[in-house]
């Protein structure tokens, strides 16, 4: 397990702090995957959507891999920046995970790039380790973690070379790839003379209808360090504004003030906005429920077309934490205005998404029976007692009293 521990128990003895306990933070697992066709073990650090447990088998999430030592370094970082904004309904919830060994890369021709080397060598053959993510590691999160075949890859630095490597392809390995600190390694090549920059445009080129987005940052300090990096960038950018496939887009960044892994958080802001925007991201579900039709249609109207935008699966939130977007909030809002078969259906909803929500089943019944629909409303109260009991809440009673209230009344 990855956790937020330390030795500050044991110096509590010591110091005989005032504090009573120091338990753990888990947020995220770390596993050895035995894999047949490297024939060794891999070790992968993997974070699942806060609620993944709570939610039901309709929803599946896409995945974000960041690659190499660079990549378990940053994975904190990285998992920080996921849950917040997708809390905050800016990137749809996602899996990540670090490819802590991930340094299986072609040898590369230094170009010049570096002083002291003329190859960087391979480590492990490329072509095996990709085989072990598409046969191996992508239907083992499919299985396990209910991750979708949505896909992006994160390479930092001197990490970047699989990353970079699998955009050489001919055939679309990630829907996404970010690159940090680069701008020395895309001018290299895998024979002397040529440049990554020719055989990335060139693989794009290969696969026209390809939905695909690629972007590049980089550290004006980097950039000063040699002049070549800079012609590295600008000759990219040439490069890849060449592509006439209309679904292909990229974007090509350079940050001020910033320095080789300093830029990391700026980087990540950055591309989850340009891959997704605010503005077509961020439902506002008061203005979609005032809309003409019934509101839960109205709410699956948006998300299809979200869902048919970025070619997976995207499901109304649930519930979130202190804010109104949400199924949770809107069925209450909507019991409140009077509109109790609308409530009906969002409430079912929220509770198919969330089936341990005891208060998705109290919304429930409460519109069952503010719709004067006693038997149903009847049938969802005891329904909720039971699972009440099952979880030993403290609101048994106040569910009981509703039932007992409904019961009077018919």
């Amino acid at each position: 397990m990855i956790s937020f521990f330390s030795n500050a128990n044991k110096l509590m003895d010591i110091n005989k702090s005032p504090i009573s306990s120091v338990k753990p933070i888990t947020y995220a697992q770390q596993i050895t995957f035995e894999s047949k066709i490297l024939n060794s073990s891999t070790v992968m650090n993997i974070y699942l959507p806060e609620d993944f447990e709570q939610s039901s088998s309709h929803h599946t999430y896409p995945v974000i891999f960041i690659n190499d030592g660079h990549g378990t370094q940053f994975f904190h970082a990285l998992t920080g920046i996921v849950k917040h904004l997708s809390g905050v309904e800016r990137i749809p919830k996602s899996i990540v995970v670090s490819l802590n060994d991930g340094g299986h890369v072609p040898s590369l021709y230094n170009n010049g790039m570096w002083t002291g080397m003329e190859i960087l060598d391979k480590y492990v053959d490329p072509e095996l380790y990709l085989r072990h993510l598409t046969e191996e590691i992508f239907p083992l999160l499919q299985q396990e973690y209910r991750a979708n075949s949505h896909r992006t890859i994160i390479g930092v630095s001197g990490s970047a070379r699989f990353p970079l490597y699998t955009l050489t392809k001919t055939t679309k390995i990630f829907d996404a790839s970010i690159f940090l600190a680069t701008s020395d390694m895309i001018g290299m090549g895998y024979s002397k003379g040529s440049s990554m920059i020719e055989d990335i445009a060139m693989s794009l080129e290969q696969r026209p209808d390809s939905k695909e987005y690629v972007y590049f940052a980089d550290a004006d300090a980097d950039l000063k360090h040699d002049k070549a990096y800079g012609q590295n960038i600008e000759k990219l950018k040439l490069a890849l504004s060449k592509n006439h496939n209309k679904n292909f887009s990229f974007d090509i960044e350079i940050f001020a003030n910033e320095n080789h892994y300093a830029a990391f958080l700026k980087t990540m802001l950055s591309a989850f906005e340009n891959m997704y925007p605010q503005n077509a991201w961020s439902p506002k579900y008061r203005e979609i429920i005032k809309q003409p039709g019934d509101a839960m249609a109205n709410i699956d109207s948006f998300y299809h077309a979200l869902s048919a935008e970025y070619g997976f699966e995207i499901l109304p939130n649930a519930d979130r934490w202190n804010n109104v977007n949400n199924l949770r909030w809107i069925s209450g809002a909507l019991l409140r205005d009077g509109r109790a078969s609308e409530a009906i259906k969002v409430a079912e909803r929220w509770f198919l998404y969330q089936p341990k929500a005891l208060s998705a089943l109290f919304v429930w019944a409460q519109a069952l029976e503010a719709a004067t629909q006693h038997k149903k409303a009847q049938g969802k109260y005891q329904q909720l007692i039971l699972l009440a009991k099952e979880q030993q809440s403290e609101r048994l009673s106040e569910f009981s009293l509703a039932l007992k209230n409904l019961q009077i009344k018919m």
